[in-house]
């Protein structure tokens, strides 16, 4: 039996890195540990890799990313809540293997460190790692660099024809959406002429994916007892309303279009004795490409225009909810709070051969809702190449849940995937014209 490429020196470090609080500052309004963990991961690179590896980037990203226009309004919110702490607990790394090249000559990995809420004891059983960032994205994290430092030492001289790039970033999770992270290396021109964004992709990649939007409906009317409910708006009642009725006369429509829904969260009290006047509902919507994204910005705009007249006519002569009724346009107001994003949709003929000889299968084209929106979004060129492909599933390895776990078992085959795919794509690709395939 051949020696496993996730030694225990591995095992240890993704331990360590499990034990670390990196939640994103998005979800908490905290400061994180990202630092702590990605100084870790960084320097263990470098003793086990010395000269062959480099820190070339590891900063907090620059506040002037507020200036542009598709910054969710949820990340302008919490950097201005958290003021500088924001920025300095969510820096961004890349290490090079390798000399600086060209990007044709380049090939980057991606994976964050930042990890939704709600920590969780971490275990190992020798089989399975337990623990926030397991699966979703330590664990992968760990594997990728294993499976480096096994390809360097079977073939020493791929750093002679290419130079390996690894972003370990910040602001993936909480609805950062990357334009902190991800989006900003690459405009500083960290990429290459094959990226792979390492997620729990669950058994195929995919070179094609959904972007997100997200719509937040506001109710701003007044309180009041429940001894004069007539004398308060009613934010429950009317946000309730408005839940039905977008799900009902849009999911549908929007699934046509490969589209999702999802309404996500109804809040207005915890109150029994009280009429709630303020409330919000939140709604996220998955497209394909950015003409549905608009079109389904379209339709959710015009719904609410139609519920809101048929609210009006359904409780305008009920005596508890006529207030609610007749105020119900000036009281609602909805905001995007994130919109016009990218998507991921590319093809190369070359890279995906290669990755067909390696054993991947591409998620097809007719089953795109098992693609998911990430940072890959923002590496998209018409002379480059991006993916997403990663050990485990986000959904059966309990991602952004309870009890979210990785086997060492597919940490391993994971990493064997990038030992094999460095040392072929080096024979492969790079003295190869791309052959690009429009969409």
């Amino acid at each position: 039996m051949s020696k496993q490429i996730f030694s225990v020196d591995y095992v240890n470090l993704l331990l360590e890195l499990l034990k670390i609080d990196t939640v994103t500052p998005m979800e908490t309004g905290k400061p994180s540990n990202i630092l702590k963990a990605q100084n870790l991961y960084a320097n263990f690179a470098l003793n086990r890799m010395g000269d062959m590896c480099k820190v070339i980037q590891h900063d907090s990203p620059s506040a002037e990313v507020l200036n542009a226009d598709c910054i969710p309004l949820t990340v302008r919110e919490r950097a201005r809540q958290m003021g500088e702490s924001f920025w300095d607990s969510q820096p961004n790394l890349v290490l090079r293997f390798g000399e600086e090249r060209s990007y044709e000559q380049t090939i980057m990995f991606n994976f964050h460190m930042d990890t939704v809420d709600q920590l969780l004891p971490v275990t190992f059983d020798n089989n399975k790692f337990v623990g926030r960032g397991a699966v979703d994205m330590k664990g992968p994290g760990v594997g990728l660099l294993a499976g480096i430092e096994s390809a360097l030492k079977q073939k020493p001289d791929i750093l002679d024809h290419i130079s390996i790039l690894v972003q370990c970033v910040s602001g993936e999770e909480g609805g950062a959406m990357g334009v902190y992270g991800t989006k900003q290396l690459v405009e500083k021109g960290y990429f290459g002429r094959f990226n792979l964004f390492v997620e729990p992709s669950g058994g195929v990649y995919f070179d094609q994916s959904s972007t997100s939007m997200t719509a937040r409906i506001n109710i701003s009317g007044k309180d009041s007892t429940d001894d004069a409910p007539h004398q308060g708006h009613n934010a429950s009642l009317l946000l309730g309303y408005l839940a039905q009725w977008l799900m009902k006369n849009l999911s549908t429509r929007i699934e046509d279009i490969k589209g999702k829904m999802c309404l996500s969260g109804l809040h207005t009290g915890y109150m029994h004795n009280k009429v709630f006047g303020t409330g919000q509902l939140l709604m996220n919507f998955a497209y394909v490409t950015e003409e549905s994204g608009r079109q389904i910005k379209n339709w959710v705009e015009e719904e609410i225009e139609y519920a809101l007249i048929n609210f009006k006519k359904e409780f305008s002569t009920l005596s508890s909810t006529v207030l609610t009724a007749r105020d119900a346009k000036d009281i609602c107001h909805l905001e995007w709070i994130k919109e016009g994003l990218p998507v991921l949709k590319n093809r190369n003929f070359e890279v995906e051969q290669l990755l067909n000889k390696l054993g991947l299968q591409r998620n097809p084209d007719n089953q795109l809702d098992k693609a998911f929106t990430c940072d890959a979004m923002w590496v998209v060129r018409p002379d480059i190449y991006t993916a997403v492909y990663g050990p485990g599933n986000l959904g059966v390895n309990n991602a952004h849940a309870k009890d979210e776990y990785i086997t060492r078992q597919e940490i391993e085959k994971f990493s064997s995937f990038i030992r094999g795919l460095l040392i072929t794509y080096i024979t492969s690709i790079p003295n190869k014209s791309t052959k690009e395939i429009s969409l």
